[in-house]
């Protein structure tokens, strides 16, 4: 059983490594409301079901790149 899916919360670093996307990434995503952080304290905790919609709502296309 993958223990990184039992998880009921990830902190940035954690959900960084779950993800494989960078702290900053992750980050920015929750600077921009994109990814929804609760706070425990002054850390930012995001649960599992939030992580889940968020990655599902990234494209399923790669961008075009702008000249």
């Amino acid at each position: 059983m993958d223990t990184q899916l039992d998880k009921l919360s990830y902190s940035v670093p954690n959900l960084a490594l779950a993800t494989d996307l960078s702290v900053d990434s992750i980050s920015k995503a929750i600077k921009a409301g994109d990814l929804v952080a609760n706070y425990f304290g002054t850390k930012p905790v995001v649960t599992r079901d939030e992580a889940r919609r968020w990655l599902e709502s990234l494209p399923n296309e790669k961008p075009e790149r702008v000249a």
